[in-house]
């Protein structure tokens, strides 16, 4: 398998956890989306939105972080991360459509101005970013210990929130306000998979 990704990519650091937690080696190689790579034709033959990571494996090329996750583990035959059973897969699935839709989008714009802007970072989208990540991080408060496929069994969803939550802390977000929250991702962190993949800065 190849993987093309970069290392503060909190959707590429989730597809990396998976292949720790499975053991598995990924041939990885770091798209320099500084220099415009992911733009290139080349790569925009294998992911036409020019976005990382990318999984190809064999006749196999996939894109969407959480996509290449299920397929890896239903390849690998963990079916407990992403559950067979028909209703713990949709509250999985639910919990990763929430990560892209509602905790993902703030959270990478906030990167972007605080990592790639410097000076040029603009003040008023800082601080929706911050905003939009409380909001939806008071949903996440709610809903740990409800039984609702996160806090309790690890699964793909554990993997998806706790690198994001990763790059939130990595660009001064606060997690103060989210006891539950904080206790949660601090069993995250202990997992040899997250300290594994610690994006290295400079």
């Amino acid at each position: 398998m190849k993987l093309y990704m970069h290392p503060i990519s909190q959707h590429s650091r989730r597809v990396l956890m998976l292949c720790h937690e499975l053991k598995l080696e990924p041939e990885c190689h770091v798209v320099a989306v500084d220099k415009g790579e992911h733009k290139s034709d080349a790569f925009l033959a294998m992911n036409p939105a020019g976005q990382v990571p990318v999984l190809v494996d064999g006749d196999v090329v996939l894109a969407e972080s959480h996509a290449i996750m299920k397929y890896i583990v239903d390849k690998a035959g963990k079916g407990e991360l992403y559950p067979a059973d028909p209703v713990a897969r949709r509250r999985v699935d639910a919990w990763l459509d929430w990560t892209h839709a509602s905790l993902n989008p703030p959270i990478q714009t906030l990167a972007i101005q605080t990592l790639f802007m410097g000076d040029n970072a603009d003040a008023s989208v800082v601080s929706d970013c911050h905003s939009r990540a409380a909001a939806a991080l008071e949903g996440l408060e709610r809903g740990l210990g409800s039984g609702e496929a996160i806090g309790r069994e690890t699964t793909l969803a554990d993997f998806a929130i706790g690198s994001t939550l990763g790059l939130f802390e990595m660009v001064g977000g606060s997690l103060e306000r989210f006891p539950k929250v904080t206790a949660w991702l601090e069993t995250i962190k202990a997992r040899p998979s997250y300290q594994a993949t610690v994006p290295q800065m400079g």
